[in-house]
This record gives C-alpha cells, sequence and structure tokens, in this order.
C-alpha cells in the first residue's frame, strides 16, 4: 500500500473513496454487530466527521508484522464499511453500535497530520489537537484514512445439502461443549435453537454464522477476500471441523 500525507492526496481513480479508518484488534464482519466505547481523541474527531457527513467508517485490524505508520499500527489490506447506530454520549465517551456492512480493499493509507500520543487519563479535546496541526495539514486529520475500493458481492448460491451438513457440524460442535460442561442436550433444543438463527441458506445467513466461527485473523482475512460463497462455506467447515477435533482432544486428555 502506498503512503501519503494530508498534502499530497492523490487523484482518485475510478470506484475508489476515501473513508476514516478505525484500526481494532478484531476483525467484524458483513451482517455481524458489535459495541463499541470511544474515547479518544482521533477517533471522536472520526466520529464527528461521518455523524455529519452521515458517511460509513472502515473497520479494520491490526497488522502487526508491518511498521507503524506515524506512530499509528498498519491495518490489513481488507476492511468492512461500519453503519452506527444506537449513538449516546456517556461521560466522556462515545457509545454507539456498529453494523457490518460492504467489505472494501485498501489501496493507499493516509497517515494521521499528528502522532499520538498517550495521555494517560485525561485526553485534551479534538480542538486544541487539531490547532497543533491546522496550519501546516489545513486537509489533515488525527486518524489514518483509506483510499479504499469496495469488494464486489459474493458470487455463486449455497446448496441446501451443503448448508444442511455445515449446520450438522455447528450442533455437533455445540453438543460436544455441551457434554463437557455437563450439560442436558435434550434440554438445550440445539437443532431448533440453530435451524431458528440460520432459517435459510442466504448471504445474509453466510456471514452471520462465519462472523460465530472463523475467530482467527488468516480465516477472517480470508473471508473478506473471498469472492463466492463456496470460499465462506469451506472456510467456516474447516474451522468448525478444527474446533470440534481441538474440543474432542481435550475431552480425551482428561478422561
Amino acid at each position: 500500500m502506498e503512503i501519503f500525507n494530508s498534502s499530497n492526496i492523490p487523484m482518485l481513480k475510478e470506484g475508489e473513496t476515501i473513508v476514516p479508518l478505525f484500526t481494532l484488534d478484531t476483525f467484524l464482519l458483513p451482517e455481524d454487530q458489535m459495541m463499541m466505547r470511544v474515547f479518544e481523541p482521533r477517533y471522536k474527531q472520526m466520529l464527528d466527521d461521518i455523524v455529519l457527513d452521515g458517511l460509513p467508517y472502515g473497520h479494520v485490524i491490526s497488522n502487526l508484522s508491518m511498521p507503524e505508520l506515524n506512530g499509528v499500527s498498519v491495518p490489513y489490506d481488507v476492511g468492512v464499511l461500519v453503519e452506527i447506530n444506537q449513538f449516546q454520549e456517556q461521560g466522556s465517551n462515545l457509545l454507539y453500535l456498529a453494523n457490518g456492512g460492504k467489505r472494501f480493499r485498501i489501496n493507499s493509507l493516509i497517515e494521521p497530520a499528528l502522532e499520538p500520543e498517550f495521555f494517560n487519563s485525561i485526553f485534551p479535546s479534538v480542538d486544541e489537537l487539531v490547532g497543533e496541526y491546522i496550519d501546516e495539514f489545513p486537509e489533515g486529520k488525527l486518524y489514518v484514512r483509506g483510499i479504499v475500493e469496495v469488494v464486489p458481492e459474493l458470487t455463486g448460491e449455497i446448496n441446501s445439502e451443503r448448508w444442511n451438513y455445515i449446520l450438522s457440524l455447528w450442533k455437533s460442535y455445540i453438543e460436544t461443549i455441551a457434554e463437557i460442561n455437563e450439560m442436558e442436550v435434550t434440554d438445550l433444543d440445539i437443532d431448533n435453537e440453530v435451524n431458528s438463527m440460520f432459517p435459510i441458506p442466504d448471504v445474509k445467513s453466510l456471514w452471520k454464522l462465519a462472523a460465530l466461527i472463523l475467530d482467527s485473523i488468516e480465516a477472517q482475512t480470508l473471508s473478506l477476500k473471498a469472492e463466492n460463497v463456496e470460499e465462506i462455506c469451506s472456510l467456516i467447515e474447516s474451522n468448525i471441523q478444527k474446533k470440534i477435533a481441538a474440543v474432542r482432544l481435550f475431552r480425551e486428555s482428561n478422561e
């Protein structure tokens, strides 16, 4: 990825747009939700910008193998656009519900105008920090921005038999966990619970199931780069099988 500062932002190519990036330690997948708490000035500025303009931001994850960018972690090159709701202030914190939407690919990064500082428990205002850079970088921001392009929607259809097999694996995993915790499987009604959560094999259900199961950076990254539904199905299936194998190994080692 190319890196630009606020004074040399390039002309955007067709299909590209600039979005704020919120870098965290875990991905948000399409159709997933996450409660967020914001207290740092850079992300307060980001929320002000997107709320005023009615725009989404990009949820990305830190790539710890990359050197920092002006004191900020460089993210992986994929993420999810986020719409926010249930926005509220709680003291000095901003709370909201992040809703994962379309996937995107980062082509370039725009570094923040100031290197982030650690202020312990007392943070300066956004206006104070903006005053430190506004003369030199009038178009600058406290947060990282990305020049991104939206990843096309998944192609293909989910075969019903394939979907039912994946759900049966997921039910088997839940049952195994329940048995380890000495719970009565018959009392849980796992079959109906899972079927009610995922009533039809569509893309929306596929992403919701992926959000429950894909918990490694590698699997999440691959899912955000996937081109068709079969790739997501394969990722989900292999990850459930790994979970089942790990749980069974744990149980056998403790017998």
